[in-house]
């Protein structure tokens, strides 16, 4: 019976080529077929199969949507020789951190698979930046002068097209995968929350404080200093905690 079905086509939903379907031939019976969910569409002539798979995936927009964070860790071995240069070696130490917040949900055509989309903080502040830009241009192609009623609607539009995109599920991709050995990359996947990713931002902008000071440590390095870290605890001494006022 199976080799009565043959695969024809991938069908997309209007455009989002992440919602699709096979669309297979039935040779026995000489029909097309699609299955879009539970729903089967079937056709005997091929164009219209097409264009009923298409509508119907059309409709696919119900889909459970979870915040998360995700945080990635970098486990490859680094050697203290990072480079060369002129044919001697160059060292170094640096410290990876890789942090970013998503929205993900099941594929409603194929549930074991994953889809991904902008959190909707970053998508307001996209949004946003859209407004301003569309506001600050003032001007058409043929020169016209734009009003200020006029800027307001083309932002507008821009706006409804990109929720729209959003609710039809055409700004959704798939999740996305790692093309190098997992083992070495590592993704960990946390519930969002407002406090969680204010921690996060707070690891980061540790970081950036370090870089900084080691900045800072560096204009300022003499041979005495460089040797007083030889022993004891490093980062005590290389950035010492910021001096505070007592109070009276």
């Amino acid at each position: 019976m199976a080799s009565n079905i043959s695969k024809i086509e991938r069908v997309n939903a209007p455009n989002n080529a992440h919602i699709w379907v096979d669309l297979k031939l039935n040779k026995q019976r000489g029909v097309f077929f699609a299955d879009v969910g539970v729903e089967r569409i079937a056709s005997e002539v091929k164009a219209e199969a097409v264009k009923k798979t298409q509508e119907a995936l059309s409709r696919v927009t119900q889909t459970v949507w979870r915040e998360v964070i995700l945080i990635r860790v970098d486990n490859r071995s680094r050697s203290e020789i990072t480079s060369h240069e002129n044919n001697k070696p160059v060292f170094g130490a640096s410290c990876s951190f890789t942090y970013m917040r998503r929205e993900r949900a099941q594929n409603p055509i194929k549930p074991k698979e994953c889809i991904e989309r902008e959190h909707r903080e970053d998508f307001e502040m996209r949004i946003a930046e859209r407004r301003e830009r569309e506001a600050y241009f003032g001007y058409s192609r043929d020169e016209k002068v734009y009003s200020r009623d006029e800027k307001k609607k083309r932002a507008d539009e821009v706006e409804a097209r990109m929720r729209e995109d959003r609710m039809t599920l055409r700004d959704a991709g798939p999740q996305w995968s790692f093309v190098f050995d997992e083992d070495k990359i590592v993704e960990y996947e946390i519930p969002y929350s407002e406090e969680a990713w204010r921690g996060v931002q707070r690891i980061a902008q540790a970081l950036r404080d370090t870089q900084a000071k080691l900045n800072e440590f560096a204009r300022g390095v003499t041979p005495e200093r460089l040797a007083a870290l030889a022993t004891g605890d490093v980062l005590k001494q290389l950035l010492p905690a910021p001096v505070t006022k007592k109070s009276k």
